[in-house]
């Protein structure tokens, strides 16, 4: 006669707590590893966008202000229609403030572009501003850097836009290397070399701008509590930016010198 079979133990309670612990503790590490995972994305993206921003706003103020004085043929006039722009008076290059500039060139057609990056008609006169309005920086009405305009906090911030002149006060020479007028039959007046750099209210000699040095300080839009900064950003001059510690933004500072080829 076969024996019964010997009943079946389910699991005991104290193993059945453990198993619930360790499952808790299991989940907290994933939940915390998302929430990292998460966080180092959103700041990942947060620098990515304020990098690129930067890039692209120096590759633009670049370019507009390297045109600054350009015509087709250099042998011609710079005035194809009276009072658009000349090498006397230095119009082709306007410093407006510290935070503007106007350029003004002749495009050929082929490598001018305009404020939104589309190609200058052939021979058209082109007046350009680039300025800081507000959070924005903007070449006419085009906005380079600005908010979201949809707010929704994706957007790049400008926090502080400075230009400075780089003014050529000399020496003469040989005229196959300088700048300026004549002074003598084989030298020009300058050197085509910067001597000193200042805003344009410190600007006497407008035709004698040689370089423009940009300042770009840019911020994101959006916030994020793990940002903690043990000091203040500083603008381009130096100066705190108020709450720039306690704002949970990152910050980021571009700079550039542009050379004027074109005078």
């Amino acid at each position: 006669m076969m024996k019964a079979n010997k009943a079946q133990q389910g699991f005991s309670l104290i193993e059945l707590m453990i198993a619930v612990t360790l499952a808790l503790v299991a989940m907290l590490a994933a939940t915390q590893l998302y929430a990292s995972t998460r966080q180092t994305y959103r700041l990942q993206g947060m620098q990515t966008r304020l990098s690129e921003d930067g890039r692209f706003a120096l590759s633009m103020l670049q370019r507009v202000i390297a045109q600054a004085g350009y015509r087709p043929s250099p042998v011609t006039p710079m005035i194809p229609t009276a009072g658009f722009m000349s090498v006397a008076n230095g119009t082709y290059l306007t410093p407006t403030s510290n935070e503007s500039v106007t350029v003004r060139f002749i495009a050929d057609g082929t490598n001018m572009m305009v404020c939104d990056g589309s190609l200058a008609a052939a021979n058209s006169q082109q007046t350009l501003t680039i300025a800081k309005s507000g959070s924005k920086l903007q070449c006419g009405t085009v906005d380079w850097i600005a908010p979201a305009s949809a707010g929704s906090g994706t957007g790049t911030e400008l926090v502080d836009f400075k230009i400075l002149y780089g003014t050529d006060t000399g020496p003469a020479t040989l005229k196959e290397f300088g700048c300026g007028a004549d002074s003598n039959a084989t030298q020009k007046s300058r050197d085509c070399v910067a001597d000193t750099y200042a805003q344009a209210s410190a600007t006497a000699a407008p035709t004698a701008i040689v370089s423009v040095k940009v300042c770009l300080v840019l911020r994101t839009e959006s916030t994020d509590g793990s940002i903690s900064k043990n000091a203040a950003v500083s603008d381009c001059g130096g100066t705190a930016i108020a709450n720039s510690q306690t704002d949970k933004k990152l910050y980021r500072t571009f700079r550039s010198t542009v050379m004027l080829r074109n005078q």
